[in-house]
């Protein structure tokens, strides 16, 4: 098989971003948009030493699950992945994934609940990003990056970002162009506006805008913003962030405040969010109540219980499970999103929580140290998983629960081998579909102490 060729092939399975899964002469090759049991002519696009990469020319036998992408930039884009599947065979693929991950990296051979979809997978995200350029025509162009270019696909409604946001950005692109404010060149470093950044409250409405631009003067700025704040009611805060510098981050570390506050508010089950322009806070909020719900659900806490939330960011799943116990613990090496925990415990009057700036591994040696019994154990750490560190000092710990949330599956499961194997044992595993049309999955696993085990000193 040499590039080019072309052969025909039947998608076997899939990999973990999606992509069907071909053998031909005993060779695999990785197909973006066949789906598991679809036949097709392949064009061979790329080869490798270990495998080939393919594209779907003509298909010829379709899956039942095969539905028409909603989206007409959907195979030029790559923000989505599964478009081209059902509901429920996005439910299918990633449940199994999940599956597979335990099995394959964790060696654990569990039951894998179904992944909670979304009623109404379209328009969730309340976050959107999006970069500014020209199109070839040199029209005023914003939407994503093609992947693995600088080429930017002009898209004006994007069908997974909030659809306030996405008029919200098609006005400051047509202002932009009325009053000759030039998009940055990455080539040329030419130009000022980068990126236009969306958050968007999904319960309050409350909206904040910020204009991402390379110099520190915007032509025209007071009239752009004044328009803005006629047309759209829930615009709370316009500010500018200013990046002069030539890498792909996006934020820089200075920001004007061009009008409003700074910050917009949102509520997650019951508790009020403040929310700053580097705040990390979930993209999708139907889901996200979804994932706490489960959480706690499973974790079923007793109003005695000491808890612990490793890695907790701005504090949301500490909030959200004060009610429920004693006393709470949220440790977090972010500076800033610390700080934000902390107010959002003042503004929602909860005084039953100790946050703390510290390495999770750290804190968690601390605790021990000092002899503070920990009952549940809430871990949602970020993609690269739970330190070495950490789970020793976990282990020592020995909360009577672990309630494992994880938004890389992988190194969850490589990180719940090492706890089933030293006296703990898997209980539920529960994917949920926080990114519907992306491989991407939240996973929550909960983990029981095996109590006949440590008796026997094992």
């Amino acid at each position: 098989m040499k590039k080019n060729d072309y052969f025909t092939g039947e998608c076997i399975d899939q990999g973990h971003d999606g992509k069907g899964i071909v053998k031909y002469e005993g060779f695999t090759h990785f197909v973006n948009g066949m789906i598991t049991g679809e036949k097709g002519k392949i064009k061979c696009i790329k080869m490798l030493k270990n495998y080939g990469v393919g594209r779907l020319i003509e298909l010829q036998k379709a899956s039942p699950e095969r539905v028409n992408p909603k989206c007409h930039i959907y195979k030029g884009c790559g923000g989505c992945h599964l478009m081209h599947m059902s509901s429920h065979g996005q439910q299918s693929f990633k449940t199994k994934r999940v599956k597979d991950c335990f099995e394959r990296i964790g060696s654990l051979h569990v039951d894998v609940h179904d992944c909670l979809m979304q009623e109404d997978p379209w328009f969730y995200r309340n976050k959107v990003q999006m970069p500014v350029g020209y199109n070839k025509d040199h029209h005023l162009i914003t939407g994503f990056y093609k992947q693995k270019t600088n080429d930017i696909i002009d898209c004006q409604q994007c069908l997974i970002q909030n659809e306030e946001s996405n008029r919200l950005i098609q006005r400051v692109k047509e202002l932009f162009e009325q009053y000759h404010v030039e998009p940055y060149d990455k080539v040329t470093h030419q130009g000022n506006i980068k990126h236009i950044v969306t958050k968007k409250g999904y319960h309050s409405q409350e909206m904040m805008l910020c204009l991402i631009t390379y110099e520190r003067k915007i032509a025209h700025i007071d009239q752009i913003v004044d328009t803005l704040c006629k047309e759209f009611k829930h615009l709370k805060t316009i500010i500018q962030n200013i990046n002069p510098k030539h890498d792909n981050v996006i934020l820089g570390d200075e920001e004007i405040l061009l009008y409003g506050p700074g910050y917009i508010f949102d509520t997650l089950l019951g508790n009020t969010y403040k929310i700053s322009l580097k705040s990390f806070y979930q993209i999708n909020p139907v889901q996200v109540e979804v994932l706490y719900q489960k959480a706690i659900e499973f974790a079923e806490l007793d109003s005695d219980d000491t808890v612990l939330d490793a890695y907790c960011g701005i504090g949301t799943i500490s909030l959200s499970v004060a009610s429920h116990v004693k006393k709470v613990y949220g440790v977090e090496i972010v500076k800033e999103a610390i700080a934000d925990a902390k107010n959002n415990a003042v503004l929602n009057k909860i005084d039953n929580v100790e946050f703390v700036c510290d390495d999770a591994g750290k804190y968690m040696m601390s605790l021990t140290n000092q002899h503070i019994h920990l009952d549940v154990v809430f871990v949602d750490p970020p993609r690269k998983g739970c330190s070495q560190e950490f789970l020793d000092y976990l282990l020592q710990a020995q909360p009577e629960k672990i309630v494992y949330i994880s938004c890389d599956v992988a190194t969850q499961a490589r990180d719940v081998k090492i706890l089933s194997e030293q006296g703990y044992h898997v209980e539920t595993v529960q994917p949920v579909d926080m990114f519907p049309h992306t491989f991407h999955i939240e996973n929550i696993c909960l983990l029981v102490k095996d109590h006949q085990r440590a008796e026997k000193g094992e």
